[in-house]
């Protein structure tokens, strides 16, 4: 009777060793990291998904410069139908300076600055020579920038907003303020190099100097054309006239 319980002991004890889990067992380290996993707060998706997403387009500005041509043209209605309205008109040349915006939201805008010298005057078509030698006219002009192209190679640029004129001439400080507008063209030359075409065109109200009590204006309209370059380096022209 001991020999045959001594023998089942014997049977039954290896079932029992086997039986228990080993050491570094494959399915309690699954379990241990997913568990860990659990309890790991997730930072991978929270960086991959920031709340304000990065720029790519940063926003920068681009000059443009060159040569311009200004006429003013001032008058002052008659109440006589037999006499003709009294008409100025200045003629001026200068340079011009244009500061425009890029990748700006919701839209660009450019901010013109013009410097004028008076060469030429009329009186309802007369010339009248000036008295003084040093005359001079700053313009500005702002306003946002929309454009157009055409197959990349011919860019159309609008822009609506508004204009002040400063002019020195023989009799009065001219102090003008009101509604202007540019159109012009954009050729892009080369890869860094692009040709401006442009002009603008203003409707002002012209009594704000020292004419206001003296002769003041019924109607003062002004027309510029300019011819100018840009050369930049973080606006490459992609598609060009000349490849090198």
């Amino acid at each position: 009777m001991k020999k045959l319980k001594l023998l089942a002991l014997f049977l039954i004890f290896p079932c029992f060793l086997f039986a228990q889990p080993a050491i570094g067992d494959p399915i309690t380290e699954e379990t241990a990291a997913e568990s860990t996993a659990e309890t790991t707060p997730e930072t991978s998706e929270t960086e991959e998904n920031p709340a304000f997403p990065p720029i790519t387009d940063k926003p920068f500005l681009i000059f443009n410069e060159g040569v311009t041509f200004s006429q003013i043209t001032r008058i002052i209605y008659q109440d006589d139908f037999s006499r003709s309205n009294f008409v100025w008109q200045n003629y001026l040349i200068g340079a011009f300076c244009e500061l425009q915006s890029v990748n700006i939201k919701p839209v660009d805008s450019i901010l013109r600055i013009a410097a004028y010298y008076p060469f030429y005057y009329t009186f309802n078509g007369m010339e009248q020579p000036p008295k003084q030698t040093v005359l001079y006219a700053v313009d500005l002009f702002w306003g946002p920038v929309f454009q157009a192209d055409m197959w990349k190679y011919v860019f159309i640029n609008f822009a609506l907003g508004p204009h002040f004129l400063y002019q020195l001439s023989d009799e009065y400080h001219h102090v003008e303020l009101g509604i202007g507008s540019l159109l012009g063209v954009e050729l892009p030359l080369a890869k860094r190099w692009t040709i401006l075409m442009n002009g603008v065109a203003s409707l002002d109200y012209g009594n704000l100097g020292s004419n206001k009590h003296i002769q003041p204006y019924n109607l003062v309209y002004n027309f510029q054309i300019e011819l100018g370059v840009r050369y930049s380096r973080k606006k490459p022209n992609k598609y060009s006239y000349l490849s090198k």
